[in-house]
């Protein structure tokens, strides 16, 4: 965002009105003499005659309270459910762990304090420190905007000024300028002023508070302006507050050191961006929670949506100027912007650490919702700069001598799934190819839009990054991507009845790829955003969620690098060591014949089904490894896996109506001479197990409802089948069935799992599904024994229908293709 420093002459009107106040009080009414330390002042506005300000004799208006100086413990006490009109400046300082304290008494609503449209802040603290401000009411509207704020404390004391805590506040409708400078034109404003030496705050908290419809900010901690040289405010948390309709942006730090802001929640902002006249500070772009010339920032735990501003409107923003920024376990969504704006350095008159480029800034465990839109707003914006899910202004910031130089951006989730959304993942405004170099690892990006990716510097580095939807021929080269569906929970919130809303809508089911196919990252935070540990040693998962997704089997990776809960099969020994691992650092290997592992489920709920999926190999073609499961209460089921790279066996099973208990297994078939490898097994309990394809397993011997495809004709014939009578029979080429499944859920996870081969060793049939609002996805078989193939699809924003089908490609014999299913996952 550009800054402008100007003179600001509305700031020192505000000043200057406020004290012209604070003199008519005291000639209008006695100056009230300050009480002893821990005197309680009350106030009731509605009070016929004023009184001495006890709680017997309260005083009746503003004037008493800014005509007193007040002392360390002192308190100001409002009586609830009254208005008062006017502006507040009351004089005098707490002391350390002594504040002087402003708040309510009685029982009703928030008292309010409306300055009925003046200029300035409702309530001003000058050079004053150790101050609580909480459960009041305050506004300030005016049909015109004007430099007008909630709370403003200022320092221009030439020294550091302690202790401002404003908390539990409702502030609203504050008519200032939207476009204006920020701190004097907030819910609440903590400011700085020119001086020398530079003035600065220590121990700024603002907390539990609700802001709506405040112009032009609603949380601002800043200097008077640019150029305020190099004091850093020490000690600012902003967390817990709720802010709707923002004027322009949300929360705003400036020249500070350490600042903390945590689980607050902003929508709807940056509609607005009214400058005042002309030669002041002026600046219509705007974003959701930012910070520049600050080193050490904190964002975390913060929601941000809907930010309509079109010039930047992103939901965060790392600025100019700042070191060592970590964003952490945010939500971002529907941001117009985009999830993160990026600045590079550039040049601000008298502000030298503008020229500087942000360094150290660290992008993980966030989740981003359909940013680069605002579909599903009440308001749209209109982007004038672009928008990106991570929204580089122009080349990448990098700083040498920094730790951390280059920005890291690691397991992050990303969601693009809005009919005809462009929005790049990687986007400049100065182009497809930009200087600089980053780290992009372990984010999981579901891209059903059609945006991209800029290129960067050779230094930069992109791996174990999950690619899913649309490939765009900008993807970055990534060797150990993983190109699957992430399986989450809720993706989009399309559906409203989930218990899994909001961010938990990117937790991700067991079966997921993303589980431990991430790569170990040193100085990785320890938890997820979610509050799982990621692990300093092991494989993490990919995306911001790090846990097992609910699975019901223990150490289903066997990254503890034992055995146990799995046990011993019958026959030789199985073991766990560090090799042959799909996922992670360790895999069951079982002997060359007659081997394998158990797990028994306890637990189980009768009658209900469960989906078993894992992986599994055998180190020689042709031999068998069994995945499968056991008593519990049905017929034992297994698929057999015959190939030397992993694949994936899925099958549902339903206990039985006494059954709570289950035994999974990995075994390798008696009769070889090679060993077998099973990983990333998972049981998931489903809450509806209905087939949505209709004639799955062809037991109508007819195709209908399935069609042909193009080319041979394919029939159902009474052979070949897998279970039951009949199996669709394909043409020897160009040959197959397809069925168009409606009724599905938009954005919503299924599972598709059919079974083929090939009448001849080598030829191919693929199982696969199309038309869901995604690309095409497929499994191809070729060997002659049935296989099985799973696959795992999300269906697009408006698509409620997706066409599953059986197809032989080329060949000189038949394939045959049986047992389909299709489900939803819950």
């Amino acid at each position: 965002m550009k800054r402008r420093r100007t003179d600001r002459p509305g700031v020192r009107a505000s000043r200057i009105l406020t004290l012209l106040a604070t003199l008519a009080g005291a000639v209008l009414l006695p100056a009230h003499t300050a009480l002893a330390a821990g005197t309680a002042h009350y106030v009731n506005c509605s009070a016929a005659a004023n009184g001495s300000g006890t709680q017997a004799s309260p005083w009746n208006s503003v004037s008493s309270v800014n005509s007193t100086t007040f002392a360390a413990g002192d308190s100001i006490l409002f009586a609830a459910g009254t208005t008062c009109t006017g502006q507040l400046t009351p004089g005098g300082s707490g002391a350390s762990g002594s504040p002087v304290t402003m708040g309510s008494y009685g029982i009703g609503a928030k008292p309010v304090i409306d300055a009925n449209g003046a200029t300035g802040p409702v309530i001003h603290l000058l050079n004053q420190q150790y101050w609580e401000i909480g459960g009041l009411d305050l506004t300030n509207a005016a049909s015109s905007p004007a430099y007008r704020s909630g709370v403003l404390a200022e320092n221009s004391s030439g020294g550091v000024l302690h202790h401002i805590r404003v908390h539990d506040m409702n502030i609203h409708d504050i008519s200032g300028w939207a476009g204006g400078w920020y701190a004097t034109n907030a819910g609440v404003g903590v400011q700085t002023d020119h001086t020398t030496p530079v003035s600065t705050w220590d121990d700024v908290v603002v907390e539990n508070n609700t802001f709506d419809h405040v112009d032009r900010i609603a949380v601002a901690v800043t200097p008077d302006g640019d150029g305020q040289g190099t004091g850093l405010t020490t000690g600012t948390v902003i967390r817990d507050n709720t802010m709707t309709y923002d004027g322009a942006d949300d929360i705003l730090v400036v020249k500070n050191d350490g600042a903390l802001i945590d689980g607050n929640k902003a929508g709807y902002g940056g509609a607005k961006n009214t400058c005042p006249p002309s030669g002041q500070y002026c600046n219509g772009a705007s974003a959701g929670i930012w910070m520049s010339g600050s080193s050490n920032t904190v964002v975390q735990n913060n929601e941000v949506y809907c930010h309509v501003n079109g010039a930047d409107g992103t939901g965060y923003d790392v600025d100019w100027g700042n070191h060592n920024t970590t964003f952490q376990y945010n939500y971002s969504h529907q941001n117009l912007g985009g999830f993160m704006l990026v600045m590079p350095p550039f040049n601000i008159a008298g502000e030298p650490t503008s020229t500087v480029p942000s360094d150290g800034t660290v992008i993980r465990y966030n989740i981003s919702e359909n940013d680069g839109t605002n579909t599903g707003c009440p308001a749209a914006g209109t982007p004038t700069h672009g928008t990106g899910v991570f929204h580089f202004v122009g080349n990448i910031p990098n700083q040498s001598g920094s730790s951390v130089a280059v920005p890291l951006i690691y397991n992050n989730s990303v969601y693009v799934n809005k009919s005809g959304l462009n929005t790049p993942i990687l986007y400049s405004r100065r182009g497809s190819s930009v200087t600089g170099t980053l780290s992009f690892r372990n984010n999981a990006v579901f891209n059903y839009g059609t945006g991209g990716y800029f290129t960067t510097g050779s230094g930069s580095v992109y791996s174990n990054n999950l690619f899913y939807g649309n490939h765009p021929s900008s993807e970055p080269t990534d060797a150990a991507k993983v190109t699957a569906d992430p399986e989450f929970r809720n993706p989009g919130n399309a559906d409203s009845g989930s218990s899994y809303a909001g961010a938990d809508a990117y937790q991700v089911h067991p079966s997921s790829p993303v589980i431990r196919a991430g790569a170990v990252i040193g100085g990785n935070g320890g938890k997820d955003a979610f509050g799982n540990t990621v692990s300093a040693t092991a494989a993490p998962d990919i995306g911001a969620y790090n846990g097992t997704g609910g699975n019901l089997l223990s150490n289903a990776g066997f990254e503890t690098g034992a055995l146990s809960p799995w046990t011993q099969a019958s026959g030789a020994s199985s073991s766990v060591p560090s090799t042959n691992a799909r996922t992670g650092g360790y895999a069951l290997t079982t002997a060359a014949s007659g081997s394998g592992a158990n797990q028994s489920l306890t637990g189980l709920s009768p009658n209900t089904t469960y989906l078993l999926t894992g992986w599994a190999k055998v180190a020689n073609a042709g031999e068998t490894l069994a995945v499968g499961v056991k008593g519990f209460g049905g017929t034992e089921t297994y698929t057999n896996i015959a190939t030397t790279s992993y694949t994936q066996a899925a099958f549902l099973f339903t206990t039985g109506s006494a059954g709570t208990t289950a035994t999974v297994y990995c075994w390798k078939n008696s009769g070889g001479s090679g060993a077998g490898y099973c990983d990333d097994l998972a049981v998931e309990r489903l809450s509806s197990a209905a087939n949505a394809v209709t004639n799955p397993g062809f037991e109508a011997g007819a195709l209908t409802p399935w069609t042909q495809s193009t080319g041979t004709a394919s029939g159902v014939v009474a052979s070949n089948a897998r279970t039951g009578t009949y199996a669709l029979q394909t043409g020897v080429s160009a040959s197959g069935a397809i069925q168009t499944v409606n009724g599905l859920t938009s954005s919503g996870t299924y599972l598709l799992a059919a079974w083929s081969k090939a009448a001849t060793a080598g030829e191919e049939v693929a199982v696969g599904v199309k038309g869901f609002g995604g690309t095409e996805t497929y499994l191809r078989n070729s060997t002659t024994s049935y296989a099985q193939q799973p696959i795992f699809f999300t269906t697009g924003a408006t698509t409620t229908s997706a066409a599953a089908y059986c197809y032989k490609n080329s060949g000189s014999a038949a394939g045959y293709c049986d047992d389909y299913t299709l489900i939803k996952l819950p």
